[in-house]
């Protein structure tokens, strides 16, 4: 049916909620989305807390309770609730060196200097070995010696025959490096499917894996308790990533934890530079074994560098909760825990479809635990090219900064609540938000589903929502240009409103919702007329009306020529309404004079029908079938 009112009556917005003759709230009002279009610098200038994920451990907590006199054992307890002390042993780990990426050719020294003894495969041999690897094998060079093949898809590279973890191996880029970083243990070159390319895994046993870890995670000049926190938490965390398949249990980059290795060497054997550091291999001896384990295992022990006072929780994980953390913050000289920073447009603007310009970014969600409600939970950006719903990823939700908890320092947009009434008495309905105050709305049953919802329209681009809920659009198109006047109504009768651009009197009007030309063109009125649409005899064709004062000339098809039928309504300042304001029929006229709505159920001249008091008299008000029940209703828009 073609009941359409498409658009809305009055411009200027209400700050108040109550209304004349009907209050339109609703307590299922959605909760509030802020929305940041894109500074004109360039840049949001932000504020936030904490640094990485926030689970588990917080590193300048750690310090911080450190500070405050809580041993390890304690610190652990806080951050780890309900896990318990375990004593394990000094196990095997296989280190994927993931830093070294995935050659097909690399180099190594004993630790001594390239002069020292160095075995690969079966074949003890001394200096710089370089191996390649291609379709058939190894190939193991030494300068002035003969090669050496080996097949297979892996091959060991040792100290000696034998050697384990006492001993290391210098590995290198190419053969030409004269400096390489020394390793614990011995490497194991495994081939990556059909590949001539390889992992390298360093086989090393745990409290040497610690030697190069803990420093590189922590200061190894904070208080004895935080680093000994440190390493216990990172000892555990190995363990409950440990895995009897595959050929490597954990990585050495922030996607595991941090591992460096012993130290940068020349092949001279000369130390560049140490990366192990005797206070932290000091807290590793002095937790030997020590692990935190729940549930009968090594517990899934992630820590980060700050949680910013609060921490994120793991609903499959009991003892990572969320809750506040006192001790995060009060470190002297934390950084981290609160900060300021700049975000640029061009970071968020990456994220829009086909690679279109941002107009806003919305942020639709957050967990509300701490300042500025909490960290981002849910996102989207709004672009020249449509809409998108960010992945729920925490660290999609950073954009590059520090965490997910941040905001802009200056507040967001407000924000339309819209009100919609089923009848002409009562309580709104349904309250939700969409758009903006920049936004204009239009009307239609976008779907032919027998309801009318929203679009907006920015510039020559439309918004489309399906239902009167809070959300994105489900479909969003160009059509005609920014400065074009647009009317809304079903021209075919398919149940689908779609557009027509008006340019003077010529109609441009289109059969779907869809970017393209317009399906026909048709010439009515004068350029100056004023026009309105609506299914005039009710065959679920909307068509057009030439308003001339309280004179309406009506036509019943899409088509040039002389009005069907010329009737009275209304005074000639009076603003023009049309609707089926009872659901028997066709669409018929009403006018507004301030929030009072004179209605009249048939299309001919005559009194009102019906006066509602509705909204207060600067209201923005939409008409149109929100509940598909054939009846035309208000609505009202206010910030």
């Amino acid at each position: 049916m073609g009941r359409k009112i498409r658009g809305f009556v009055g411009a200027v917005l209400s700050a108040g909620l109550a209304v004349g003759g009907v209050v339109a709230t609703s307590s299922g009002a959605a909760a509030e989305e802020a929305i940041y279009p894109p500074p004109a610098s360039g840049y949001w200038d932000v504020r936030g807390h904490g640094w990485g994920h926030g689970k588990g451990l917080s590193q300048w907590g750690a310090q911080g309770a450190a500070q405050q006199g809580l041993s390890a054992d304690q610190i652990l307890a806080f951050y780890y609730p309900g896990t318990t002390k375990q004593n394990v042993g000094n196990d095997e780990l296989r280190v994927q060196l993931r830093s070294f990426g995935t050659p097909s050719k690399a180099s190594f020294w004993s630790t001594s200097g390239t002069g020292g003894p160095l075995t690969a495969a079966d074949t003890t041999l001394a200096g710089k070995v370089t191996i390649t690897l291609d379709a058939a094998g190894w190939i193991i060079e030494r300068p002035g010696q003969s090669t050496v093949r080996r097949t297979g898809n892996t091959l060991d590279v040792r100290a000696t025959p034998g050697a384990d973890y006492g001993t290391g191996v210098v590995l290198a880029d190419s053969p030409t490096a004269t400096t390489g970083t020394y390793y614990h243990g011995y490497f194991r070159l495994v081939r990556i499917g059909s590949t001539n390319t390889f992992d390298v895994v360093n086989h090393v046993g745990m409290q040497l894996y610690l030697y190069g870890v803990v420093p590189r995670e922590m200061p190894a000049s904070w208080r004895p308790a935080a680093v000994q926190a440190q390493a216990v938490a990172a000892r555990t965390y190995a363990l409950s990533v440990k895995r009897s398949t595959g050929h490597f249990d954990l990585c050495d980059t922030d996607q595991c934890q941090v591992y460096g290795g012993r130290a940068d060497v020349s092949d001279t054997g000369a130390t560049v530079f140490m990366k192990e550091d005797a206070r932290a291999s000091d807290a590793v001896e002095k937790t030997y074994g020590h692990a935190r384990w729940y549930g009968g295992a090594a517990a899934f022990t992630q820590f980060s560098s700050s949680n910013g006072g609060y921490s994120r929780g793991d609903s499959t994980r009991p003892y990572l909760a969320a809750r506040p953390d006192p001790y995060s913050g009060v470190a002297t000289g934390d950084p981290v825990s609160s900060w300021t920073a700049r975000l640029p447009v061009s970071a968020v603007q990456a994220h829009c479809p086909a690679g279109g310009s941002l107009q806003r970014l919305v942020i639709t969600s957050r967990d509300g635990r701490g300042d500025l409600g909490g960290r981002i939970t849910g996102a989207r950006v709004e672009c020249t090219s449509g809409s998108a719903t960010l992945p729920n990823n925490e660290a999609v939700f950073r954009f590059g900064l520090r965490s997910s908890w941040w905001a802009p320092v200056e507040p967001p947009q407000p924000r339309y609540l819209i009100h919609l009434n089923n009848s002409f008495t009562g309580y709104a309905d349904t309250a939700f938000n969409f758009g903006d105050r920049t936004d204009t709305f239009l009307v239609g049953d976008w779907d032919g589903r027998n309801g009318d919802s929203l679009a907006i329209r920015r510039g020559n681009v439309f918004h489309f929502r399906n239902s009167n809920t809070s959300g994105v659009a489900e479909k969003a198109i160009s059509y005609g240009n920014p400065g074009d006047t647009i009317l809304v109504g079903d021209w075919d009768g398919d149940g689908v409103d779609t557009f027509a651009v008006r340019r003077g009197n010529q109609f441009h009007v289109k059969n779907s919702i869809s970017s393209g030309y317009a399906d026909r063109v048709i010439a009515y009125g004068n350029p100056g007329d004023e026009i309105v649409v609506g299914d005039w005899d009710g065959d679920g064709v909307d068509t057009f009306a030439v308003r001339r004062g309280n004179q309406f000339h009506v036509k019943n098809s899409i088509s040039s020529g002389y009005a069907d039928r010329v009737l009275y309504y209304g005074n000639p300042g009076d603003t023009l309404v049309v609707g089926n304001w009872d659901g028997k029929g066709g669409d018929s006229l009403g006018v507004r004079r301030g929030n009072v709505y004179h209605l009249r159920n048939s299309l001919t001249s005559g009194d009102a029908d019906r006066v509602v008091t509705y909204g207060n008299p600067t209201d923005e008000v939409l008409l149109g079938d929100w509940d598909g029940n054939g009846t035309d209703t208000l609505g009202i828009i206010r910030r």
